[in-house]
């Protein structure tokens, strides 16, 4: 029995492949840039590349929210500086006002633009948003932005903003004076109880129930405040009023109010 081979051929063919093989591997690495890009190429390398490629990955998002979560912040912090400018400018008309060389028509100038700055907070309010998230109206309470790629709690940047509004809050008072014609007094049948913010100095009206006539308008109430401040003396149960103007509008605290 007799074999024909050649052994040569069968080297220079193996060799030949082995050439190829080795050609197409790093042809894939130098087109994909990465040493391994299957476990076949190194399975331990795999996996320890594959866990840093994650914790990378989670390090860039990381930065993505910290960025997201610095431009609502400065959101916000736009449309409060425009707030502060608007309340420096309703100061500087107060005290406007306050000079008596100013004539009641002045006066009315004064407080429809002081209206108009407090409707223009009003609407800042409602309108600052960042992604469609409403920033200033109080319900954006608890908000998180993660910024930790092991996702744990201490690496959270955590937002909360209160409500913004021209409306009194609780302890305060909107004082507004201007003049009606006519005189009229004001039955205050009830106590009076007198403080200010800092403690029971000056002058608050507590009304129980019942009525008052300023002006030719009646008032009535349940529970309400009538705050008077700056009085700077007691008010009797029947005041005669031949200067003044009382407005009374909707205020969002627990109770309704009657502000002078």
């Amino acid at each position: 029995m007799r074999i024909n081979h050649n052994i040569s051929a069968l080297n220079a063919w193996r060799n030949i492949d082995q050439t190829q093989y080795s050609m197409s591997k790093t042809l894939e690495r130098l087109s994909s840039g990465l040493r391994i890009n299957r476990a076949g190429d190194d399975a331990a390398g795999l996996a320890i590349s594959e866990k840093m490629r994650g914790q990378i990955k989670g390090l860039n998002m990381a930065i993505k929210n910290a960025q997201d979560a610095i431009s609502l912040i400065q959101t916000a912090e736009g449309a409060l500086t425009e707030v502060h400018s608007i309340l420096q400018r309703m100061r500087e008309l107060a005290v406007q006002a306050a000079s008596d060389t100013n004539t009641n028509v002045d006066r009315e100038q004064i407080q429809k633009e002081i209206d108009q700055l407090r409707e223009e907070i009003d609407r800042i309010a409602r309108t600052t948003e960042f992604n469609t998230k409403k920033l200033l109206d109080g319900k954006l309470e608890g908000f998180r932005s993660q910024v930790d790629a092991k996702v744990v709690t201490g690496g959270n940047i955590n937002v909360q903003l209160g409500s913004v509004s021209s409306a009194a809050v609780e302890g305060t008072y909107v004082i507004e004076v201007g003049q009606f014609s006519g005189t009229e007094t004001s039955q205050l049948d009830v106590k009076i109880t007198l403080f200010t913010a800092g403690g029971y100095s000056s002058t608050v009206v507590t009304i129980t129930a019942g009525s008052a006539t300023l002006g030719g308008i009646t008032f009535k109430w349940d529970t309400n405040v009538l705050s008077i401040n700056d009085f700077g003396g007691a008010l009797p149960k029947n005041e005669v009023v031949d200067s003044a103007v009382v407005r009374v509008e909707a205020i969002y605290t627990a109770a309704s109010q009657l502000i002078f």
